[in-house]
């Protein structure tokens, strides 16, 4: 009997272990309506975070049906000079698409790495903000977190996040 208990609270701790927090309210987005995807900024030390993150998000939302404009994550001359997109660069952007596009979608990317350790899990954070591109006023946000397992890898564990807000799962 001890020993069933023992495995069993196991089982459970290790099923824990591996959580994701997803704080979405009543972020919802309909795919008639055009967006374009904006650099997310980028709040960690993992080079190119916000940009990864962003593109990953345009692509699901692409091929989930939605109409998507990508030009500010393909056409960029230097990446690397980007890196640290600021606030300003942001509304700059904003005022570049407002005319073009019905929302417009940034973020930031809070944790984007690997955990130390033997096994070396996969960590993300992300925030998610949906501007207005008449007002350029933030209408909705969600903020999602998870860690995976060490079979699992960033761009997939940042995939599965962001598929629960694209299909409101």
């Amino acid at each position: 009997m001890f020993k069933k208990l023992i495995i069993y609270l196991g089982l459970v701790l290790f099923l824990f272990s591996c959580g994701k927090v997803i704080d979405k309210g009543n972020f919802h987005l309909n795919k008639s309506s055009s967006y374009v995807i904006l650099p997310f900024i980028n709040y960690t030390d993992t080079p190119l975070a916000g940009y990864r993150v962003a593109s990953i998000f345009g692509a699901l939302l692409k091929a989930n049906g939605f109409k998507v404009n990508n030009k500010p994550l393909l056409n960029i001359s230097n990446i690397y000079s980007l890196d640290k997109i600021s606030k300003e660069d942001i509304d700059k952007y904003v005022q570049q698409y407002r005319s073009k596009v019905r929302y417009i979608i940034t973020g930031a990317v809070n944790e984007f790495s690997y955990k130390i350790g033997i096994d070396s899990e996969p960590a993300v954070s992300v925030s998610i903000y949906l501007i207005d591109a008449k007002t350029g006023q933030i209408i909705n946000a969600a903020t999602l977190s998870a860690d995976g397992s060490s079979y699992d890898s960033l761009s997939t564990l940042t995939q599965s996040l962001l598929r629960k807000v694209i299909t409101n799962g």
